[in-house]
């Protein structure tokens, strides 16, 4: 099997990118995407190897997006209420299932209590082969 190619929108540090590798996923991170300029510091120290593209999202174009040839996108949008509605209506109108988690970081041995939100999404002509890790993982739809 082929590793994923993975666009992650919104980098940051590379919180998602390190959650990725963890995984034990295969998959390459083929390019990070943030406009803060001192998380994308950090992010080139923390994977030096990975294309940064220091700019918005609204400001790739989609010969960008063709080019990058991407399986999968991970992402971290600052405003979760806001990102995750336009998100679901992005999704639901492309033809894609979802479902979305709550999980706490402790579920996966890390000692942070706050909940996380956690969306995958599949085309709907295929079933979603994920599971959520952890026994306290709320499917949300």
């Amino acid at each position: 099997m082929e590793p994923l190619r993975v666009l992650e929108l919104y980098s940051g540090v590379g919180g998602m990118h390190h959650a990725l590798r963890e995984s034990c996923i295969p998959a390459e991170v083929v390019a990070a995407v943030d406009v803060n300029t001192v998380a994308n510091e950090v992010y080139k120290y923390n994977f030096p190897h990975t294309q940064l593209l220091a700019k918005t999202i609204e400001g790739i174009t989609l010969e960008e997006f063709d080019r990058l040839s991407f399986d999968m996108i991970l992402m971290s949008p600052p405003c979760q209420p806001f990102t995750r509605d336009l998100l679901i209506q992005t999704i639901e109108n492309c033809g894609f299932q979802y479902q979305e988690f709550l999980l706490s970081p402790t579920s996966l041995g890390i000692p942070n209590s706050r909940l996380r939100y956690f969306l995958i999404a599949k085309l709907q002509s295929e079933p979603l082969p994920f599971q959520a890790p952890g026994t306290d993982a709320v499917p949300q739809n």
